[in-house]
């Protein structure tokens, strides 16, 4: 069969599934007793005096499960005592049986997760764990009243015939998957050994075909969790040091600080590391810092060298006093206020990495940077060159996302953190891939790495004086810097677990498609 669609797709991947699953040994997952509940009746379902079964598979109310899914999720929970809750992929069928829209999801992704539900309509998880967010089993009737179960009862009759089912969505979102993930680890690091293995399961198969096209859930359903939201006053108890890296570019790296200081309106510290300008622009450099330092709050370092970005962020944080680390493009210019609390309210959390932000080119609503994900070709800018103001692959470029590296040219790390890694590897990676290196380090021993999709600063990239001067020879050595990635993170070449195995491995290509060329099982 020639494979041109998803839908050619879906049919040859389900035929080796099938074989896939028809060889395998069950008897443990059968011995686990499931039943399949709509999203408009579980949280009644859970409140009820009724015993459950072993595990609990809720769904949408438009569509239905895949044949394989309860045989799927079974054998799942039965081969990971440790995991209680778990998500899967899903798909749509429209009328005449043709399965489009699929959503291909990553894996447990904490801060994905506040920001959308994108365990859309298909979730699971063990009956016993309700226990850990419903302390000593508590039925409904123990502490609601009858009036309010009969609100119960009206919520889930709008939610079947399509009216505000909001009510309902608030307790399965915020409820229920958010408490149970927050009981299960999910909202902490994970163990330095064990890096690989997340606390919620996720079955990288299409376990529920729906009815219509997905509607995303918002992160408003959640209220008062007590992972992160957005409070701009706690942002003022942590002094930022900005270190920005810069030589022979006074006018961009000037265009970079007034931006900052227009757009910061929280206690900072800017460190502008000079690798050796010329006496005119070491001296336009001077006056720029004299002018903003009435009060101390910038510092100076110059130091004559080759270009090694990596080095230069170093050298700027030896000299950093701030509780948090932002590491600066000269070339770089802040649109909005409220960024540097927007990149400091995710950087100061336990379980949190390096914390970046969405880039468009300069003056245009294209996509530069939304985040770096790694393929079997390599390193990838996914979305690169799109617009901004359309929506991609249930709205990755809108909100905010785990990833496994961000781009260097604006990234936060609480100073704690890049002591614990060790800073930049200004040794290996002095010409590309020191950002990537630092992030994947931080990946690599437990931490979340985020980049928010939903600000934007514009990346003067290609406009840099010192980026056009020594690009030919950091051209050259890019092909050794990437390789050497992937030799020194081989778990991660080639396997991202915020990249699904099912899409494109092509790098040149930056949006989300299928592997039409692969219908394997992986």
């Amino acid at each position: 069969m020639i494979v041109r669609t998803y839908n050619d797709w879906y049919q040859e991947h389900k035929k080796l599934l099938m074989q896939k699953v028809e060889s395998e040994d069950h008897s443990k997952g059968a011995e686990l007793s499931a039943e399949v509940v709509p999203y408009s009746h579980l949280k009644n379902h859970m409140l009820s005096e009724d015993e459950n079964a072993d595990i609990v598979i809720a769904c949408d109310d438009d569509g239905e499960l895949d044949d394989l899914a309860q045989i799927l999720i079974k054998d799942y929970f039965a081969a990971h005592p440790d995991i209680n809750l778990l998500y899967g992929d899903e798909d749509r069928v429209a009328e005449d049986g043709v399965h489009l829209d699929p959503w291909f999801k990553t894996e447990w992704a904490p801060d994905t997760f506040l920001s959308t539900f994108y365990f859309g309509n298909i979730i699971a998880f063990r009956s016993a764990a309700f226990a850990m967010i419903n302390p000593g089993k508590r039925k409904a009737s123990y502490y609601e009243s009858a009036s309010s179960l009969r609100a119960d009862t009206l919520e889930e009759l709008r939610a079947r015939s399509n009216e505000d089912d909001w009510p309902v969505r608030a307790w399965i979102y915020g409820t229920l998957c958010l408490k149970l993930a927050q009981a299960d680890g999910g909202y902490t690091k994970r163990p330095a050994d064990h890096w690989d293995e997340f606390p919620v399961g996720h079955i990288p198969e299409v376990l529920f075909h729906g009815d219509h096209r997905v509607e995303l859930w918002n992160g408003n359903l959640i209220k008062d969790s007590l992972t992160g939201r957005y409070n701009v006053n706690s942002a003022a108890t942590r002094l930022i040091s900005i270190i920005i890296p810069s030589k022979d570019n006074p006018e961009m790296l000037a265009r970079c600080v007034h931006s900052i200081e227009n757009h910061a309106n929280v206690p900072h510290e800017i460190i502008i590391v000079d690798n050796g300008s010329n006496p005119e622009n070491r001296r336009k450099v001077q006056q720029l810092t004299d002018e903003i330092n009435e009060d101390g709050r910038c510092i100076y370092i110059y130091k004559r060298g080759p270009f090694n970005m990596p080095a230069f962020y170093n050298r700027g944080a030896q000299y950093a006093n701030g509780e948090m680390l932002l590491f600066v493009h000269d070339d770089v210019v802040v649109q909005k206020t409220g960024w540097l609390s927007h990149l400091s309210e995710k950087a100061k959390l336990p379980y949190v990495g390096a914390v970046g932000m969405k880039l468009l080119y300069p003056s245009s609503n294209i996509i530069q940077h939304a985040g770096i994900m790694s393929v079997e070709e390599g390193i990838v800018y996914k979305l690169q060159y799109c617009r901004n103001d359309e929506s991609y692959y249930f709205d990755f470029n809108k909100g905010v996302r785990n990833m496994l590296a961000m781009s260097g040219a604006c990234l936060m790390v609480r100073t704690e953190l890049f002591n614990e890694v060790g800073g930049f590897d200004e040794e290996n990676f002095p010409a590309y891939g020191g950002d990537i290196d630092f992030c994947l380090r931080i990946f690599e021993r437990g931490y979340y790495n985020v980049v928010r999709n939903n600000m934007y600063l514009f990346y003067y990239e290609s406009y840099s004086p010192e980026n056009s001067k020594t690009r030919e020879e950091r051209q050259l050595q890019k092909p050794r810097e990437m390789q050497l990635l992937r030799e020194l993170h081989p778990e991660l070449a080639g396997h991202d677990p915020y990249y699904h195995q099912y899409l494109t491995q092509d790098a040149r290509e930056p949006r989300f498609r299928i592997n039409l060329e692969d219908t394997s099982v992986k």
